[in-house]
């Protein structure tokens, strides 16, 4: 017989909202919590999940609306021995059942989620953001870490400090390196009926295609490469920017202004939100002193 033990003894808990919670299933989809909270401790206990543990925010939406209704399921249950990576397994039982525990299971499968990043201003209508996502954003080829936008809907590259968390979707960059510089195709797969590589490396040291080509005038072509597009030595989030913003009519020399402005302030403000992350919390609310230290340092960010 196996042999059954209470699960508040099982390893791997965390204490959210005074509630211990873990994810189970293979794809963690389930959260488990000991006991049988209410639904405001449920929904507040897994948006804490995702925002301390994953470094990530739930966003709204339908599935977020109706987790309450389908997606919470209390009953008993209690661990058993596992093997190899999982120490533990849970066996839904009947409330009498020996070291059976009250718990509610939460689907989180369904749920969209999207990482919290360092606040950035939308380029477009100017609203702050702190969520970003991976997405394949013009301008070089692979995907990429980009800002979203919740008012206007716009995406744009997400400079290089963002908030640290336990789980980042890995990038990727692109395929066959001979391909289109700014999304990727090739002769084999084109991304437009009748697109065709461009050669003789004109108008950037790399291969374009006559769809991505096309999105600028010569002239700006000729500005996106005075403004270091597409160099040797070139970041990868630069180019997009660059590119992104000639596609809404910014210079490629005032554009790569605003990117070394962008970078400063993101790595201010990423070393604002460390310090401020590392202090303890009794010093947080007995030293203002040293809050308005950090907002000065940042307030002058800003102006910077």
């Amino acid at each position: 017989m196996t042999a059954a033990y209470p699960l508040a003894g099982a390893t791997g808990f965390t204490n959210l909202h005074g509630t211990q919670v873990v994810a189970i299933d293979e794809d963690c989809g389930t959260l488990l919590m000991l006991g049988h909270p209410d639904d405001r401790t449920v929904l507040a206990v897994t948006n804490a999940q995702y925002r301390v543990l994953y470094g990530q925010r739930i966003r709204p939406g339908r599935a977020l609306g109706a987790l309450t209704l389908h997606g919470v399921r209390r009953t008993w249950a209690r661990a058993v021995p596992g093997g190899g990576d999982c120490p533990w397994h849970t066996e839904v039982t009947a409330p009498d059942a020996q070291h059976a525990g009250p718990v509610t299971l939460v689907d989180v499968d369904s749920l969209d989620a999207e990482d919290i990043a360092i606040q950035e201003q939308c380029p477009a209508c100017g609203r702050a953001s702190r969520t970003s996502d991976i997405a394949c954003s013009p301008g070089r080829t692979g995907y990429s870490r980009v800002h979203n936008c919740h008012f206007c809907g716009t995406q744009w590259p997400s400079a290089d400090a963002y908030r640290v968390c336990l789980f980042k979707v890995r990038t990727r960059s692109g395929g066959d390196p001979s391909g289109c510089f700014g999304c990727g195709c090739t002769a084999t797969w084109p991304c437009a009926a009748g697109c065709r590589l461009v050669g003789g490396g004109r108008p950037i040291a790399q291969p374009l295609c006559t769809t991505c080509l096309a999105q600028h005038t010569p002239e700006t072509w000729q500005a996106l490469t005075a403004a270091g597009y597409a160099a040797a030595e070139s970041d990868e989030q630069r180019d997009r920017w660059l590119y992104t913003e000639a596609l809404r009519g910014t210079e490629p020399a005032t554009a790569a202004g605003e990117w070394s402005e962008r970078r400063a302030l993101t790595r201010q403000r990423a070393l604002v939100t460390h310090q401020r992350d590392a202090q303890p919390q009794g010093l947080q609310d007995e030293a203002p002193e040293g809050r308005a230290d950090m907002e000065g340092q940042y307030a002058d960010a800003v102006r910077a």
